[in-house]
């Protein structure tokens, strides 16, 4: 009897192991696609598995598949999703809006050199007071976006999206008209306020780019909200579920709907923010709100940036700069 006990109980040790060692094998030999250390020198056994261990801690749906996937999983939009020209957001939404007079933009003075070497005076737009920035102090981390070693991010391309990092840039483009994303590893999230600075890149009409977060699971990055704002001004918040069957599903959660505060066109530098303090979602646009909303589905989850080539075959957007702050104050 205590043979059988045990043999159990070493078979029970083993099963918890074998998830463990296949992630680790999986992420080992996917080094290539999944660069984790600079200089493109591989991370030693020792700080891959501690790196695993730090993102399997923080994972919200154990099993024992445990896989990392090349790349994210793009998802298409039904036809019906195309923003109207224009639209509204639809009664039922009820978008929490602030009316322009609460934004103020205040000027402040900054001190630049001309050619010669001069210091010279020059005006620039301050962070409008309801910039969640201006009173958040020190971001939680910071990634310039200059190359994949700051958070980890993939860079392996596939069918519907390339990524590559750029003049001090990362690049994504679309392959398809689907949306195609990326993230970084970074522990997931569930108070936290994500700000994320774009340059639109060569963009017509409706290609759009944004911020996708509270991703479930990291290593099956099918579902989570995404915060979306088009080369044309239009901006709408979405959640995505591509394990509803047969083919996903995606529900609107501010519908589309035209900013004057989202710089619109071509080789524009917007920053996109996203509030996540319990059941509510809240979006900005340079720093003024656009919208806000109450929903329960994805309470906490991983965040990354995303892509759709909509007008503009293989259409190129660069991000510039992505920060998070963890436990904000509304």
């Amino acid at each position: 009897m205590r043979v059988t006990r045990r043999l159990e109980h070493k078979e029970l040790i083993m099963k918890k192991l074998i998830p463990v060692l296949i992630i680790l094998g999986l992420a080992l030999s996917a080094c290539g696609n999944f660069p984790l250390s600079r200089n493109n020198e591989a991370e030693t056994d020792s700080d891959m598995a501690t790196r695993v261990a730090e993102l399997l801690a923080t994972m919200t749906t154990p099993t024992v598949e445990m896989v990392f996937p090349d790349t994210p999983t793009p998802m298409p939009l039904p036809a019906t999703e195309a923003p109207p020209e224009p639209a509204a957001p639809t009664a039922t939404q009820e978008p929490l809006e602030l009316p322009a007079t609460e934004t103020p933009l205040v000027v402040e003075e900054t001190l630049s050199t001309d050619q010669a070497g001069t210091p010279t005076a020059t005006a620039a737009p301050a962070l409008p007071e309801t910039d969640p920035a201006r009173k958040l102090g020190n971001p939680t981390s910071v990634d310039p976006l200059d190359s994949y070693e700051k958070w980890a991010w993939p860079t392996s391309s596939d069918d519907y999206l390339k990524v590559n990092f750029k003049d001090g840039y990362l690049e994504m483009t679309g392959l398809t008209t689907m949306a195609g994303w990326r993230l970084p590893m970074i522990s997931q999230q569930t108070n936290t306020y994500i700000e994320l600075t774009v340059n639109s890149g060569a963009c017509q009409a409706k290609d759009s780019y944004g911020i996708i977060f509270r991703v479930p699971v990291f290593k099956e990055p099918t579902q989570g909200y995404l915060y979306e704002v088009t080369c044309d001004g239009y901006l709408r918040l979405w959640e995505w579920n591509g394990k509803a069957k047969p083919k996903g599903e995606a529900e609107v959660l501010i519908n589309w709907k035209e900013s004057t505060d989202i710089k619109a066109g071509a080789n524009q530098v917007n920053r996109l923010g996203v509030m996540t303090v319990g059941k509510s979602l809240r979006i900005y646009v340079n720093g003024v709100p656009q919208g806000e909303v109450s929903d329960s589905s994805y309470p906490a989850g991983f965040f990354g940036a995303f892509v759709r080539s909509v007008t503009t075959s293989k259409y190129t957007v660069k991000f510039d700069e992505m920060k998070y702050w963890e436990n904000p104050a509304q």
